[in-house]
Protein backbone atom coordinates (compact mmCIF):
# COMPACT_ATOMS: atom_id res chain seq x y z
CA UNK A 1 0.00 0.00 0.00
CA UNK A 2 1.44 3.18 -0.96
CA UNK A 3 2.08 6.07 1.63
CA UNK A 4 0.65 9.35 1.19
CA UNK A 5 3.17 11.36 2.80
CA UNK A 6 0.80 14.48 2.72
CA UNK A 7 -2.64 12.90 4.07
CA UNK A 8 -0.07 11.43 7.26
CA UNK A 9 1.05 14.60 7.69
CA UNK A 10 -2.14 16.59 7.73
CA UNK A 11 -3.52 14.03 10.15
CA UNK A 12 -1.01 13.17 12.60
CA UNK A 13 1.43 16.49 12.15
CA UNK A 14 -0.25 17.83 15.90
CA UNK A 15 0.77 14.78 17.51
CA UNK A 16 4.39 14.26 15.56
CA UNK A 17 4.60 17.90 16.96
CA UNK A 18 4.13 16.72 20.48
CA UNK A 19 5.86 13.47 20.43
CA UNK A 20 9.18 15.73 19.28
CA UNK A 21 8.36 17.78 22.20
CA UNK A 22 8.31 15.02 24.72
CA UNK A 23 11.36 13.51 23.46
CA UNK A 24 13.17 16.85 23.78
CA UNK A 25 12.28 17.76 26.71
CA UNK A 26 13.41 14.23 27.96
CA UNK A 27 16.52 14.95 26.69
CA UNK A 28 16.94 18.37 28.65
CA UNK A 29 15.69 17.84 31.44
CA UNK A 30 15.81 14.13 33.64
CA UNK A 31 12.90 15.02 35.37
CA UNK A 32 10.27 15.16 32.63
CA UNK A 33 9.99 11.51 32.64
CA UNK A 34 9.19 10.99 36.08
CA UNK A 35 6.00 9.59 36.91
CA UNK A 36 4.73 12.03 38.97
CA UNK A 37 5.77 14.72 36.42
CA UNK A 38 4.00 13.02 34.15
CA UNK A 39 0.78 12.98 36.08
CA UNK A 40 1.11 16.44 36.66
CA UNK A 41 0.90 17.42 33.19
CA UNK A 42 -2.03 15.50 32.61
CA UNK A 43 -3.91 17.03 35.63
CA UNK A 44 -2.50 20.62 34.29
CA UNK A 45 -3.41 19.73 30.87
CA UNK A 46 -7.49 18.63 32.30
CA UNK A 47 -9.12 21.92 32.36
CA UNK A 48 -7.86 23.54 29.16
CA UNK A 49 -8.86 19.99 27.17
CA UNK A 50 -12.36 20.10 28.68
CA UNK A 51 -12.50 23.59 27.82
CA UNK A 52 -11.43 23.23 24.29
CA UNK A 53 -13.41 20.29 23.51
CA UNK A 54 -16.17 22.75 24.24
CA UNK A 55 -14.18 25.46 22.33
CA UNK A 56 -13.63 23.00 19.16
CA UNK A 57 -17.64 22.49 18.60
CA UNK A 58 -18.49 26.37 18.78
CA UNK A 59 -15.21 26.60 15.90
CA UNK A 60 -16.57 23.62 14.25
CA UNK A 61 -20.01 25.95 13.37
CA UNK A 62 -18.03 28.61 12.29
CA UNK A 63 -18.00 30.66 15.72
CA UNK A 64 -16.08 31.70 18.90
CA UNK A 65 -16.60 32.15 22.50
CA UNK A 66 -14.44 34.83 24.34
CA UNK A 67 -16.49 33.83 27.75
CA UNK A 68 -15.97 30.38 28.63
CA UNK A 69 -13.31 31.63 31.66
CA UNK A 70 -15.89 33.74 32.81
CA UNK A 71 -18.60 30.97 32.72
CA UNK A 72 -16.22 28.88 34.60
CA UNK A 73 -15.40 31.48 37.40
CA UNK A 74 -19.03 32.05 37.86
CA UNK A 75 -19.94 28.23 37.95
CA UNK A 76 -16.95 27.86 40.01
CA UNK A 77 -18.68 30.86 42.70
CA UNK A 78 -22.13 29.15 42.54
CA UNK A 79 -20.90 25.92 43.69
CA UNK A 80 -19.15 27.16 46.01
CA UNK A 81 -22.01 29.18 47.66
CA UNK A 82 -23.87 26.05 47.58
CA UNK A 83 -21.62 23.56 49.39
CA UNK A 84 -20.96 26.60 52.27
CA UNK A 85 -24.70 26.22 52.32
CA UNK A 86 -24.62 23.50 53.40
CA UNK A 87 -25.53 21.40 49.64
CA UNK A 88 -24.07 18.47 49.27
CA UNK A 89 -20.88 18.44 46.87
CA UNK A 90 -21.64 16.05 44.25
CA UNK A 91 -25.20 18.53 43.86
CA UNK A 92 -23.46 21.20 44.03
CA UNK A 93 -21.41 20.42 41.32
CA UNK A 94 -24.16 19.29 39.21
CA UNK A 95 -26.01 22.40 39.80
CA UNK A 96 -23.04 24.96 38.62
CA UNK A 97 -22.51 22.76 35.25
CA UNK A 98 -26.04 23.46 34.75
CA UNK A 99 -25.49 26.44 35.86
CA UNK A 100 -22.58 26.80 33.07
CA UNK A 101 -25.39 25.73 30.64
CA UNK A 102 -27.80 28.17 30.96
CA UNK A 103 -24.98 30.55 30.52
CA UNK A 104 -23.90 29.35 27.54
CA UNK A 105 -27.52 28.72 26.08
CA UNK A 106 -27.22 32.78 26.62
CA UNK A 107 -24.33 33.23 24.44
CA UNK A 108 -26.64 30.87 21.96
CA UNK A 109 -29.20 32.73 22.27
CA UNK A 110 -27.79 36.15 21.20
CA UNK A 111 -25.95 34.82 19.12
CA UNK A 112 -28.62 33.16 17.45
CA UNK A 113 -31.32 35.22 17.72
CA UNK A 114 -30.67 38.66 18.21
CA UNK A 115 -27.54 37.83 15.44
CA UNK A 116 -24.90 38.86 17.26
CA UNK A 117 -21.10 37.98 15.86
CA UNK A 118 -20.21 35.37 18.17
CA UNK A 119 -16.89 37.82 19.09
CA UNK A 120 -19.17 40.55 19.78
CA UNK A 121 -21.56 38.37 21.48
CA UNK A 122 -19.05 36.41 24.11
CA UNK A 123 -16.84 39.66 24.38
CA UNK A 124 -20.32 41.30 25.90
CA UNK A 125 -21.14 38.69 28.08
CA UNK A 126 -17.14 38.20 29.21
CA UNK A 127 -18.69 41.57 30.82
CA UNK A 128 -21.72 40.09 32.10
CA UNK A 129 -20.51 37.04 33.77
CA UNK A 130 -17.14 38.14 35.25
CA UNK A 131 -18.41 41.21 36.43
CA UNK A 132 -21.49 39.01 38.26
CA UNK A 133 -19.09 37.01 39.65
CA UNK A 134 -17.32 39.25 41.28
CA UNK A 135 -20.36 41.20 42.28
CA UNK A 136 -22.04 38.47 44.75
CA UNK A 137 -18.28 37.91 46.18
CA UNK A 138 -17.12 41.87 46.87
CA UNK A 139 -13.89 40.95 44.57
CA UNK A 140 -13.27 37.91 47.11
CA UNK A 141 -12.21 34.17 46.89
CA UNK A 142 -14.79 32.26 48.11
CA UNK A 143 -13.04 29.57 50.71
CA UNK A 144 -13.25 27.61 54.09
CA UNK A 145 -15.05 25.05 51.80
CA UNK A 146 -15.54 21.51 52.97
CA UNK A 147 -12.30 19.24 52.32
CA UNK A 148 -14.07 16.55 50.69
CA UNK A 149 -13.90 18.71 47.52
CA UNK A 150 -10.29 17.58 47.48
CA UNK A 151 -11.34 14.84 46.08
CA UNK A 152 -12.36 15.74 42.59
CA UNK A 153 -9.11 17.41 41.81
CA UNK A 154 -6.83 15.57 44.30
CA UNK A 155 -8.11 12.36 44.49
CA UNK A 156 -7.61 9.31 42.01
CA UNK A 157 -9.63 6.59 40.58
CA UNK A 158 -7.86 3.16 40.37
CA UNK A 159 -4.81 4.97 40.28
CA UNK A 160 -5.18 7.53 38.43
CA UNK A 161 -5.88 11.40 38.67
CA UNK A 162 -9.55 12.33 38.88
CA UNK A 163 -9.17 15.19 36.62
CA UNK A 164 -7.58 12.90 34.13
CA UNK A 165 -10.30 10.89 34.69
CA UNK A 166 -12.62 13.33 33.81
CA UNK A 167 -10.51 14.68 30.88
CA UNK A 168 -10.82 11.44 29.45
CA UNK A 169 -14.73 11.06 29.86
CA UNK A 170 -15.40 14.27 28.49
CA UNK A 171 -13.35 13.26 25.63
CA UNK A 172 -14.93 10.17 24.51
CA UNK A 173 -18.43 11.30 25.34
CA UNK A 174 -17.68 14.14 22.38
CA UNK A 175 -15.51 12.09 20.50
CA UNK A 176 -19.34 9.66 20.08
CA UNK A 177 -21.34 13.22 19.52
CA UNK A 178 -19.36 14.59 17.10
CA UNK A 179 -18.33 11.40 14.93
CA UNK A 180 -21.65 9.22 15.62
CA UNK A 181 -24.73 11.35 15.87
CA UNK A 182 -26.59 13.42 13.14
CA UNK A 183 -26.27 16.07 15.71
CA UNK A 184 -22.59 16.21 15.11
CA UNK A 185 -22.70 15.59 11.58
CA UNK A 186 -24.80 18.74 10.96
CA UNK A 187 -22.27 20.81 13.07
CA UNK A 188 -19.71 20.04 10.80
CA UNK A 189 -22.25 20.82 7.62
CA UNK A 190 -23.20 23.87 9.14
CA UNK A 191 -19.62 25.16 9.86
CA UNK A 192 -18.69 24.15 6.12
CA UNK A 193 -21.46 25.46 3.92
CA UNK A 194 -24.26 27.31 6.47
CA UNK A 195 -26.32 28.31 3.37
CA UNK A 196 -26.26 24.22 1.90
CA UNK A 197 -26.80 23.09 5.61
CA UNK A 198 -30.10 25.66 5.81
CA UNK A 199 -31.66 24.22 2.42
CA UNK A 200 -30.67 20.79 3.36
CA UNK A 201 -33.00 20.90 6.08
CA UNK A 202 -30.63 20.78 9.33
CA UNK A 203 -32.20 22.95 12.06
CA UNK A 204 -28.98 25.60 12.19
CA UNK A 205 -30.27 27.79 15.28
CA UNK A 206 -31.71 24.61 17.46
CA UNK A 207 -28.14 22.96 16.94
CA UNK A 208 -26.07 26.55 17.52
CA UNK A 209 -28.25 26.76 20.65
CA UNK A 210 -27.35 23.14 21.81
CA UNK A 211 -23.81 23.76 20.72
CA UNK A 212 -23.39 26.72 23.31
CA UNK A 213 -24.95 25.48 25.54
CA UNK A 214 -23.08 22.18 26.11
CA UNK A 215 -19.97 24.59 25.99
CA UNK A 216 -20.70 26.19 29.25
CA UNK A 217 -21.73 23.40 31.02
CA UNK A 218 -18.25 21.95 29.81
CA UNK A 219 -16.98 25.22 31.00
CA UNK A 220 -18.21 24.95 34.13
CA UNK A 221 -17.22 20.98 34.01
CA UNK A 222 -13.94 22.29 34.00
CA UNK A 223 -14.38 24.68 36.91
CA UNK A 224 -15.33 22.01 39.03
CA UNK A 225 -12.06 20.39 38.54
CA UNK A 226 -10.13 23.43 39.21
CA UNK A 227 -12.01 24.12 42.31
CA UNK A 228 -11.33 20.52 43.14
CA UNK A 229 -7.66 21.38 42.69
CA UNK A 230 -7.82 24.63 44.58
CA UNK A 231 -10.41 24.01 46.97
CA UNK A 232 -10.99 28.23 46.69
CA UNK A 233 -13.08 29.75 44.05
CA UNK A 234 -11.53 32.73 42.52
CA UNK A 235 -14.12 35.06 40.75
CA UNK A 236 -10.98 36.27 38.96
CA UNK A 237 -10.24 32.50 38.10
CA UNK A 238 -9.83 31.53 34.69
CA UNK A 239 -9.00 34.95 32.95
CA UNK A 240 -7.10 34.13 29.97
CA UNK A 241 -8.01 30.68 29.50
CA UNK A 242 -9.98 31.43 26.14
CA UNK A 243 -6.58 31.77 24.59
CA UNK A 244 -5.07 28.56 25.50
CA UNK A 245 -8.55 26.51 24.66
CA UNK A 246 -8.82 28.21 21.24
CA UNK A 247 -4.77 27.53 20.98
CA UNK A 248 -6.01 24.04 21.87
CA UNK A 249 -7.94 23.80 18.96
CA UNK A 250 -6.24 25.51 16.72
CA UNK A 251 -2.79 23.75 17.16
CA UNK A 252 -5.07 20.31 17.06
CA UNK A 253 -6.10 21.17 13.77
CA UNK A 254 -9.64 23.25 14.00
CA UNK A 255 -10.15 26.12 11.25
CA UNK A 256 -11.76 29.30 12.20
CA UNK A 257 -13.52 29.20 8.87
CA UNK A 258 -15.55 25.93 10.40
CA UNK A 259 -16.52 22.26 9.40
CA UNK A 260 -13.75 21.02 10.98
CA UNK A 261 -11.89 19.81 13.76
CA UNK A 262 -11.51 16.34 16.40
CA UNK A 263 -11.86 15.98 20.02
CA UNK A 264 -8.50 14.06 19.60
CA UNK A 265 -6.98 17.36 17.56
CA UNK A 266 -7.99 18.95 20.59
CA UNK A 267 -6.68 17.21 23.40
CA UNK A 268 -3.26 16.57 21.55
CA UNK A 269 -2.45 20.27 21.24
CA UNK A 270 -3.86 20.88 25.22
CA UNK A 271 -1.13 18.89 25.84
CA UNK A 272 1.32 20.17 23.28
CA UNK A 273 0.67 23.41 25.76
CA UNK A 274 0.78 21.89 28.91
CA UNK A 275 4.21 19.74 27.92
CA UNK A 276 5.64 23.03 26.85
CA UNK A 277 5.06 24.73 30.03
CA UNK A 278 5.52 22.37 32.56
CA UNK A 279 9.08 21.67 29.66
CA UNK A 280 10.14 25.74 30.41
CA UNK A 281 8.85 25.62 34.46
CA UNK A 282 11.75 22.53 34.75
CA UNK A 283 14.25 24.57 32.73
CA UNK A 284 13.38 27.60 35.09
CA UNK A 285 12.35 29.90 32.36
CA UNK A 286 9.96 32.32 33.43
CA UNK A 287 6.11 32.62 32.81
CA UNK A 288 6.68 35.57 29.75
CA UNK A 289 9.13 32.86 27.90
CA UNK A 290 6.48 30.37 27.94
CA UNK A 291 3.07 32.81 26.82
CA UNK A 292 5.66 33.82 23.66
CA UNK A 293 6.13 30.01 22.71
CA UNK A 294 2.32 29.35 22.93
CA UNK A 295 2.10 32.76 21.03
CA UNK A 296 4.43 31.51 18.08
CA UNK A 297 2.83 27.80 18.04
CA UNK A 298 -0.59 29.70 17.76
CA UNK A 299 0.54 31.74 14.99
CA UNK A 300 2.34 29.30 13.19
CA UNK A 301 -0.68 26.73 13.64
CA UNK A 302 -3.42 29.48 11.93
CA UNK A 303 -0.60 30.42 9.08
CA UNK A 304 -0.40 26.39 8.23
CA UNK A 305 -4.66 26.68 8.11
CA UNK A 306 -4.64 29.18 6.04
CA UNK A 307 -2.24 27.65 3.60
CA UNK A 308 -4.18 24.69 3.46
CA UNK A 309 -7.41 26.35 2.76
CA UNK A 310 -5.38 27.96 -0.09
CA UNK A 311 -4.32 24.91 -1.38
CA UNK A 312 -8.14 23.46 -1.44
CA UNK A 313 -9.83 26.45 -3.46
Amino acid sequence: MKLNLKSFMEKAGSLLILLILIICMGLVSPKFFALDNLKNIGIQASVNVVLSIGMLMVIIIGGIDLSIGAVLALAGIVSAYLMKASCPIFWAMLISCFAGAALGAVNGFIVTYMKLPPFVATLGTTGIFRGTALLITNGLPVSQLPEAVRVIGQGTFIGIPNPIVIMIFTAVVIHILLVYTSYGRSLYAIGSNYEAARLSGIAIKRNTMLTYTIEGFLAAAAGVILLGRLAVAQPNAAAGYESNAIAAAVIGGASFSGGRGSVKGSLIGALIISVLNNGFTLLGLNSFVQQIAIGVVVVLAVFADILQREKVS
